[in-house]
């Protein structure tokens, strides 16, 4: 009898059993935590990272990282995280790095964009998208993996490996970038927001953007992009998922340019990379 009612028992407590199982099997307290301003930041950390710690991002997808104010429970988050990896001067961190420093005085903060030379747009103004290269972006896996392994030298060989395994890609991407690119094509294209100006810059295209440092564009600014569009044949003109608005179709229409969606903002950083290649008319 006492056999039998032990059994029972077992029988009753089993689902419960595998219950605590699967609550406890995805526990990720013991892992370390990074956070990262954009999800760019986010696919190269955690291509060097691998399973050593969890990274989550402060920008969620979709949103504006111009104009992005964090909330409270996201500011109180980074008290548990041993970096803080920023982009460097993309419009949100300048409003808020000092009060995030402030929040959590023990997490490092790192500059990913640290050794890059600036690139301003036709207009003078520095361009923070400075994930949008190829080069720019071997500097930033440097970047990032100097502080990982200053912070967990025990796995430094781990974040070496990873490391030159990330970079060798990156290498191949630019050539599968610059394959897309054939004499066919224009070299020069529209954009609403300018985000693409190093990449411009690596590859001899030029961007011709609709607004710049988040101000529409006068009516006479705006006529003057479309004539300089219609000199040069421009056929491509892209929109950034994170924008939308009137002027965008305005300028495709007076130009009879193609209105190509694309997201810089990505994890999904080398396709995008390479899709604006493939997408460019």
């Amino acid at each position: 009898m006492k056999r039998s009612s032990a059994k029972a028992n077992y029988i009753k407590l089993f689902p419960l059993l595998l219950l605590l199982t699967a609550c406890t099997a995805g526990d990720d307290t013991n892992r370390r935590r990074i956070m990262v301003s954009i999800e760019p930041l986010r696919y190269f950390t955690t291509q060097i990272a691998g399973d050593r710690f969890e990274v989550s991002t402060m920008v969620p997808t979709r949103s504006n990282p111009e104009i992005y104010e964090p909330s409270a429970q996201q500011i109180a988050g980074l008290t548990r995280c041993d970096l803080y990896i920023q982009v460097g001067k993309i419009g949100f961190e300048r409003v808020w790095m000092k009060r995030i420093e402030q929040a959590a005085p023990h997490t490092i903060v790192v500059d990913s964009s640290e050794g890059i030379e600036p690139c301003r747009t036709a207009a003078g103004h520095y361009d923070p998208h400075t994930w949008m290269s190829t080069a720019n972006a071997i500097a930033i896996a440097h970047n990032i993996y100097r502080a990982l392994a200053a912070i967990d030298t025990k796995d430094s060989l781990y974040f070496k490996s990873n490391l030159e395994n990330l970079v060798s890609r990156i290498r191949q991407l630019d050539t599968r970038i610059r394959e897309q690119l054939t004499r066919d094509k224009s070299t020069t294209f529209l954009i609403y927001h300018p985000s693409l100006t190093y990449y411009a810059r690596d590859y001899g295209l030029t961007q011709l953007p609709i607004e710049e440092e988040g101000r529409e564009p006068s009516a006479a600014e705006l006529g003057q992009t479309i004539a300089a569009a219609r000199q040069q044949g421009v056929r491509s003109l892209f929109l950034q998922r994170q924008f939308d608005n009137r002027n965008t179709q305005t300028v495709a229409r007076e130009t009879g340019a193609k209105v190509i969606p694309i997201d810089p903002l990505s994890y999904k950083w080398e396709e995008e990379m390479l899709l604006i290649a493939k997408r460019l008319q």
